[in-house]
């Protein structure tokens, strides 16, 4: 029996290690940077309170049957509480949908634009916002001015302040306003694209779907 030989295996190549890729500077923060970041926590911040709002109210809706159908009891100041704190959860919940990019929107134009007309139209639409929140702040605000002024207070039983539920309306518009800026800001500065897309789109639909 005469024993098979067999060759040695090639020495397997040692693996050569470049030096590591120098680490990128940190661009440094400005103003905008700040004010963007500044916005969105502050966007964040309306959106949990938007959502606290209607988590209230459902547990005072609650309430209100329980006291009503249950306890066969009066309910004063229930009803009115729960649309005053409905109105507060839309108002000052803007900001939080705006930032999310959750408004209802028709993205089927900005698809089919190129990148320029699709960037025309988004700062377009931008100042729109702006120019609509700008006159409901002006204008909810001198209701707040006015109701506080002359002392305006609800004509049911329980009679609260009327400033207080409008308050809601101009801080909300306002910070809507604030983030339409900084959106504006972001995409103006290269930090976002237009409407969230690419710059080139090879296929809508595909993209759309994805959307």
């Amino acid at each position: 029996m005469s024993a098979t030989i067999r060759p040695p295996k090639p020495p397997s190549p040692i693996p050569t290690k470049g030096p590591p890729p120098p680490p990128q500077p940190e661009r440094p923060r400005g103003a905008i940077d700040r004010f963007i970041l500044g916005m969105r926590f502050v966007s964040l911040v309306c959106g949990v309170l938007s959502a606290g709002a209607i988590g209230v109210s459902v547990l005072i809706v609650c309430q209100l049957v329980f006291m009503r159908y249950v306890m066969n009891a009066s309910t004063v100041w229930q009803t009115e509480f729960v649309i005053y704190l409905m109105i507060a959860a839309v108002s000052i919940g803007l900001p939080y949908v705006q930032a999310r990019r959750g408004h209802v929107n028709v993205d089927l134009l900005p698809l089919y634009l190129p990148r320029r007309a699709r960037a025309g139209l988004y700062y377009v639409c931008l100042a729109c916002g702006l120019f609509v929140c700008g006159l409901i702040v002006f204008y909810s605000t001198e209701l707040v001015i006015e109701a506080y002024t002359f002392g305006w207070r609800s004509p049911s039983i329980w009679r609260p302040p009327l400033w207080i539920p409008y308050l809601a309306i101009p801080v909300g518009f306002g910070l809507m306003f604030l983030q339409l800026l900084a959106d504006m800001l972001a995409c103006a500065t290269g930090r976002d694209k237009p409407f969230g897309l690419p710059d080139e789109i090879e296929d809508p639909l595909a993209l759309r779907q994805e959307h």
